[in-house]
């Protein structure tokens, strides 16, 4: 009999993927950066911003949805995945017509009808890949997830070096490039799922109304989170250059990388959550994660914004240099948002998942109207001060609504114990091979 890996295992192995693909595409957006400048990067920036957040609603949380109801045997898997399928050809079309329609507003005279089609494109290609990461993480197969990340790091470095740089294709070449890295992903989780259960078209009553009705409370939520995320992009787009928006792009992803750990925990984490038989084990594993995670991220922090400068002008570049300043207003927002991060998993795999809704409303009504305020007076700066308290406010209020939703306390979430301590030594003993 095949042995159930644990927790740790899991987010183990899907850190290390992480770290991997962390310093893969630490590479990609050095690259990118010296190849487009700027203003190049500044206009991949812009051109994704929109389908993404549209993806984040169309995507109806069907991913969410089909992992809890595989992971609780409400349905079959091939039910599922014939409900997906259906589904995501209605999501496609609504979704595709949307971000044409908004295009249509002079963003064709300004970045061309072919980048225009590759970003289209893009919609339904993402919105499948989507919905059938749902069925594999509610199978619990979560290597296949770290596998199709590596993979995709693979296939984005080697398009860029060929597209961007060999045939100097600038723009149109990261274009293509982010086209063709979601396209290998969606084929490799076809390959996957298709040793699941055929995979087929076909309406299963009352599946697909079963799926929406469980998933728009977390497509909701994960439209409410994305718009906080890519919103000041938005008003940056209309309000400074392209340049500015590619300095703040570079700034942005730098910052965020030390969310590699809180996404390898929660991807593990709505898997683990949505098999849990009991609620105080799923919430309990859940408080510990966050305790064990927020000393490494703070101490990671303060290491990041010492040598911020220094790190952005000698792989950058000079004229990438206000990046720095970028990355430390973000920062404290960025760290503190962690605690969203690891939770939000947990109560949304549980089924509470507008909670992050509720939550996170009230920091993006801020974010709007700070960036309004402040993009005018300071630029990116401005939106990057907008985001961060946005993300502060944001992460303490869902760290309070958690505390009461579960009735741990707050110092149970935040600070380590005396069992976290010994557990971290015991782990160290083990790494460092101490007797």
């Amino acid at each position: 009999m095949k042995k159930k890996r644990t927790t740790g295992f899991h987010v183990v192995t899907t850190f290390s993927t992480r770290i991997l693909v962390l310093f893969g595409s630490f590479i990609v957006s050095v690259l990118l950066a010296r190849l487009l400048g700027p203003e190049g990067q500044g206009v991949v920036a812009a051109i994704f911003v929109v389908p993404n957040i549209i993806i984040s609603i169309g995507d109806l949380g069907i991913r969410q949805a089909s992992a809890y109801f595989i992971g609780r045997k409400l349905y079959s898997i091939k039910d599922v995945i014939s409900s997906n399928m259906l589904l995501w050809v209605i999501t496609s079309v609504i979704s595709m017509s949307i971000v044409a329609v908004y295009y249509s507003t002079g963003y064709i005279q300004k970045y061309g009808v072919f980048i225009i089609i590759l970003a289209l494109i893009f919609i339904p290609i993402k919105l499948l890949t989507s919905y059938f990461g749902g069925v594999i993480q509610g199978t619990q197969k979560i290597s296949n997830i770290n596998l199709k990340e590596l993979i995709s790091l693979t296939i984005q470095l080697f398009s860029i070096l060929l597209l961007v740089w060999y045939f100097n294709m600038g723009v149109k070449g990261a274009v293509l490039t982010t086209l063709i890295v979601a396209s290998v992903g969606l084929f490799y989780y076809i390959i996957v799922v298709s040793k699941l259960s055929v995979i087929k078209i076909k309406y299963i009553n009352p599946i697909p109304q079963e799926l929406f009705k469980r998933g728009i409370a977390f497509a909701l939520a994960l439209f409410i989170l994305t718009l906080n995320y890519k919103i000041d992009i938005l008003f940056l787009e209309k309000m400074v250059t392209s340049a500015e928006v590619g300095i703040y792009s570079v700034g942005t992803s730098l910052a965020e990388l030390i969310w590699q750990l809180p996404a390898a925990i929660s991807l593990v984490l709505f898997a683990r959550s949505a098999n849990s038989k009991s609620d105080n084990e799923a919430h309990q594993r859940s408080a510990k994660l966050l305790r064990m995670t927020l000393p490494i991220l703070l101490v990671v922090s303060i290491i990041f914004s010492v040598i911020s400068s220094q790190l952005i002008t000698l792989i950058y570049g000079q004229e990438y240099q206000q990046s720095a300043q970028i990355i430390n207003i973000l920062l404290p927002g960025v760290f503190i948002i962690v605690i969203s991060k690891i939770l939000h998993p947990d109560l949304a795999a549980r089924g509470y998942p507008l909670y992050g809704l509720y939550v996170f409303i009230g920091p993006l009504i801020f974010n709007v109207i700070l960036n309004m305020i402040w993009i005018p007076h300071y630029g990116n700066q401005g939106a990057a001060w907008a985001s961060t308290i946005s993300y502060a406010i944001g992460g303490f209020t869902y760290g309070i609504v958690y505390s009461k939703k579960v009735g741990i306390k707050l110092r149970d979430l935040f600070f380590l114990n005396k069992k976290d301590i010994i557990l971290i030594k015991s782990i160290l003993k083990n790494v460092l091979h101490f007797k």
